[in-house]
């Protein structure tokens, strides 16, 4: 079975899926196809907000969303590294970019492994090239490829076009998943897709 991942690097809940899913194609005939979008312009799109600003009146709500069910969820996944990115929110314009130049060039795996725990592992600033490709040299991820390649038209405008596609397919945040054109949002639809399996 296939499933588009919509991600953006901005959203600990996005790592915390990406992290899931390792495990989930290792076990199960399933693969995720992650498409890159930008977390703020489906929220400026669609009018919506992020959690932290819609419930920050609720505080049973905040307390459930971001210790309750989070927590939960790194129990039952087994996943021990996660910390909250100090700088959070990150702006992640760049990385995104760098996900799409990744993608075309197939060194994605990498990439997104990379970066993923940078933001929410290592807990990095990673909102300007010099960080960025820091991160990636150290790695020896095509930093240099990168860098040199995510300012071209063609990348901007896919992300553009990514994002502006995932609204008009119904997604008004991260993570939202698709199988055969029916939206899943949310981490805890990762049972659900399981389930299916």
């Amino acid at each position: 079975m296939n499933v588009d991942f919509i991600f953006d690097f901005a959203s600990p809940n996005a790592y915390l899926c990406h992290k899931a899913i390792i495990r989930l194609e290792k076990t199960h005939k399933i693969k995720f196809n992650y498409i890159p979008c930008l977390l703020g312009g489906i929220f400026k799109l669609t009018n919506n907000q992020p959690p932290m600003l819609a419930f920050e009146e609720i505080p049973a709500k905040m307390k459930y969303e971001f210790e309750t069910a989070f927590n939960r969820f790194l129990k039952q996944h087994e996943i021990e590294h996660f910390c909250m990115n100090e700088h959070f929110p990150v702006n992640t314009l760049l990385i995104q970019r760098g996900a799409i130049v990744a993608q075309k060039n197939n060194f994605f795996d990498s990439y997104v492994g990379i970066v993923m725990s940078g933001m929410w592992e290592e807990s990095l600033k990673l909102d300007s090239e010099d960080a960025l490709h820091q991160l990636l040299a150290k790695h020896n991820c095509h930093a240099d490829l990168v860098i040199a390649q995510i300012a071209q038209p063609e990348i901007k405008a896919e992300l553009i076009n990514n994002t502006n596609q995932a609204v008009e397919n119904g997604v008004f945040g991260i993570p939202s998943f698709f199988i055969k054109n029916e939206l899943y949002f949310g981490k805890e639809s990762l049972r659900e897709i399981k389930d299916m399996l």
